[in-house]
């Protein structure tokens, strides 16, 4: 088993602070994309009787806003990632537009392989964050260490959901987007 990919100590002082899931999830990011690579990220949260979720990150906000609800359909990727709880991954942009409704969008970016890691809590999905990256990039070794900060994502979204489930999303809201607007409707 390899090490943690975290550092124990800086998790202890960042949810010491204010606005500690908005820091938390700063660190997650930056990990992953050291230690797994992404050329671009969201994060979801879920509202299941609705079939949708709500984007709460997004390091791209012209491409994919904050606040903007994303339709759910039930495919692989709900039974592997909602169902199951466990990370949903692609590398090639057919895999991808057999999942996503928004696969055209997705590859007029320059991306055509991507992940979702599940956080976990009490047996159910809270949330993922969503990477995507060029054909070929999320194969078993990335997703393996995407996963060693699978609990790190999950203690990101409990922060969160003790805000304004509605609403509250990782990022400063003075960069927040315009949303809510429905994707896929």
């Amino acid at each position: 088993m390899s090490p943690q990919p975290y550092d124990i100590t800086r998790v202890a002082g960042i949810l010491a602070v204010p606005e500690s899931a908005i820091a938390l999830f700063d660190y997650m990011i930056d990990g992953l994309r050291r230690d797994v690579g992404s050329g671009l990220t969201t994060a979801s949260v879920y509202d299941l009787d609705a079939m949708r979720s709500r984007r709460v990150y997004s390091d791209d906000l012209d491409a994919y806003p904050t606040g903007n609800f994303k339709r759910l359909d039930r495919n692989r990727y709900y039974a592997r990632v909602i169902e199951n709880a466990q990370p949903f991954s692609s590398t090639t942009i057919e895999e991808i537009a057999d999942v996503f409704f928004d696969w055209e969008k997705i590859q007029a970016l320059g991306f055509e392989s991507n992940m979702n890691l599940p956080a976990v809590a009490n047996g159910r999905v809270i949330g993922t964050v969503n990477l995507l990256n060029v054909g070929g990039h999320f194969t078993a070794d990335k997703v393996a260490a995407a996963l060693a900060w699978q609990p790190i994502a999950t203690l990101c979204f409990l922060l969160l959901m003790q805000g304004d489930p509605e609403n509250d999303s990782f990022m400063d809201p003075a960069l927040t987007s315009r949303g809510p607007v429905m994707e896929g409707a």
